[in-house]
């Protein structure tokens, strides 16, 4: 059978075309196994995410939540509830209660509970904490369950622990801070997450109670978690927030991929066309392509040693085109295996960089825990030896540590005014009160973003450049307002002030910053290219100063950003 193989071209063909069939059907099969991997891959990625963005739709809305909460139980002195301190405390908690619940419109009731969860307040709609919710939290808890008396009705409810004192060992347990809030908040972020997908989520709590399951795209009407979980055209997945609230995600393999089976049949269909023009070619070749063909293979056998030789045809007709087009495809080849080399070498040496530069960033990694640490040491052996002022030191330079390595560039406006009161503490010890640095922030803009590290170098320059070389006392007045949708800022001090020659020039770094600043300045480079950076053209700076008055910056931004990239 070999033999006549061997003497046969067009048995040789028909095998040749046999064996391409089966290579064919191979790789078909490899194309449907890594289409199937890649349609799942990308389920599986996209679930991954969807699940990513909930959990931190949730934790934001956690922050909030706590911000809130915090800010409510300011006013409440649990140790003093006397009957006028009483009335006192509860005129100022309903009346921020009030604004609460005017930006967060979800939040209809808000319950605060002694440390024997006795009722001390009750403000916004009557609510009922039942009785398996009343034991008190030494966390923060977000669960749901009924808190109006219907059982069909699910509400959400955040719970908040007060303690006493500023921490470590002199805390205590004073009560308990509940809001009750309506689901449309938490279900509409969630909705608007998975909107655009072929997807469900189910929302339950610790319980496994389900509270929301929502469908997105054309998955079944009757179709629960339980079912999609079970089917082999879903990824699940579920994740556990801390407070206890779980958000399980199914995302539908070829619902999200529509054009894998487009692609499949696309596939199927070529290939039906290609076995089809073979069995053609096998009657046609014998007589035209035959003998032809061999030549042909005995060249590509030959070329193997002999890359440099060439078939050169002199036929015009479709084998002299595939004998020509042959020869270019060397050619070509011969191009693209000296390109790959040179690209291996190219990559080679851009890894073997890279790994250089990891190594150098590793090497070049501190970390600030050991600061915190040693200042928090300091502190303590202060406190033992009656250094009051000491400890003061250690606890705010520990705090401006911490502020310093924060991780987004984009913080609240009250984050970086509190900063600046660490950094005023610590320059009012150091000149001995000579100097004092005073802030005046409105509250509705306390809660507002702003550039980590925006005021405090200007807060730095009025000092050293203003006041420090001034006899008398002197003050730094920061302040903040909210004007429309914009920030309103202003540092002004009352120091030696600048000649008309240094404020020209400090003007003309506002305009066209450079790397380094006016005279040694500390950041006003660096301020107005973060301005830029992060609200392109929509701000203003402006500086005004006069010998022996003082100085004043004024910044204008809006009161939204985004942190670029």
């Amino acid at each position: 059978m070999i033999q006549k193989i061997r003497n046969s071209l067009l048995l040789q063909l028909i095998c040749i075309i046999l064996a391409v069939l089966f290579v064919l059907s191979g790789t078909l099969y490899t194309s449907y196994l890594y289409v199937r991997q890649t349609t799942l891959n990308y389920a599986e990625t996209l679930a991954d995410s969807l699940l990513r963005q909930a959990d931190n739709a949730l934790s934001l809305y956690e922050e909030n939540l706590r911000y809130n909460a915090e800010a409510l139980c300011q006013f409440l002195v649990m140790d003093d509830m006397s009957d006028e301190r009483r009335d006192i405390q509860e005129a100022k908690v309903s009346s921020y209660y009030s604004q609460i619940a005017l930006k967060n419109r979800e939040i209809v009731s808000a319950v605060l509970l002694d440390a024997d969860l006795n009722t001390i307040m009750s403000l916004g709609k009557p609510a009922i904490i039942p009785d398996k919710q009343m034991y008190m939290r030494k966390g923060e808890d977000l669960n749901a369950d009924c808190y109006f008396g219907n059982k069909e009705e699910f509400n959400y409810a955040f719970f908040y622990p007060i303690y006493s004192g500023t921490g470590g060992s002199s805390q205590q347990l004073l009560g308990m801070c509940v809001f009750i809030l309506e689901p449309w908040r938490i279900d509409g972020t969630l909705h608007n997450i998975f909107n655009d997908s072929v997807a469900a989520m189910l929302l339950s709590d610790s319980n496994k109670l389900d509270l929301s399951f929502r469908s997105f795209g054309n998955i079944p009407a009757d179709a629960t978690m339980e079912t999609l979980r079970a089917d082999d055209d879903y990824v699940y997945r579920e994740g556990n927030w801390q407070n206890g609230i779980r958000v399980a995600v199914a995302v539908s393999v070829s619902g999200n991929t529509s054009g894998s089976d487009s692609v499949r049949k696309l596939i199927m269909f070529a290939s039906l066309l290609i076995v089809f023009l073979l069995a053609v070619t096998i009657l046609f070749s014998y007589y035209r392509m035959a003998r032809p063909i061999h030549a042909i293979d005995r060249f590509i056998e030959k070329s193997i040693k002999h890359p440099e030789r060439r078939l050169k045809f002199k036929r015009t007709d479709e084998i002299g085109k595939v004998a020509s087009r042959l020869d270019h495809m060397l050619d070509e080849n011969q191009r693209m295996i000296e390109e790959i080399k040179d690209s291996k070498i190219r990559l080679y040496e851009t890894e073997l960089a890279q790994q250089k530069l990891e190594i150098m960033a590793y090497r070049n990694q501190i970390n600030p825990h050991f600061l915190y640490n040693t200042l928090s040491c300091m502190r303590d052996m202060a406190l033992i030896h009656d250094e009051d002022d000491i400890a003061e030191i250690a606890m705010c330079l520990s705090d401006i540590f911490r502020y310093a390595v924060k991780g987004s560039n984009i913080v609240t406006v009250g984050d970086e005014v509190s900063y600046i009161a660490k950094y005023a503490r610590i320059m009012e010890y150091r000149f001995m009160g000579k100097i004092k640095i005073q802030t005046s922030v409105a509250e509705e803009v306390m809660d507002k973003p702003m550039i980590r590290f925006f005021l405090q170098p200007l807060v730095e320059n009025s000092v050293f450049h203003g006041l420090e070389s001034k006899m008398d006392a002197g003050c730094v007045d920061v302040h903040i307002e909210a004007v429309g949708d914009r920030l309103e800022m202003e540092v002004r001090d009352d120091g030696v002030g600048m000649d008309e020659e240094t404020l020209d020039k400090l003007r003309d770094e506002i305009n066209n910053p450079s790397e380094n600043g006016v005279g040694g300045g500390i950041g006003l480079s660096n301020i107005v290219q973060r301005l830029r950076l992060f609200y392109g053209d929509d701000y203003t700076i402006t500086a005004d100063s006069e010998i022996d008055k003082g100085t004043v910056i004024r910044i204008s931004v809006p009161d939204h950003m985004r942190e670029p990239g």
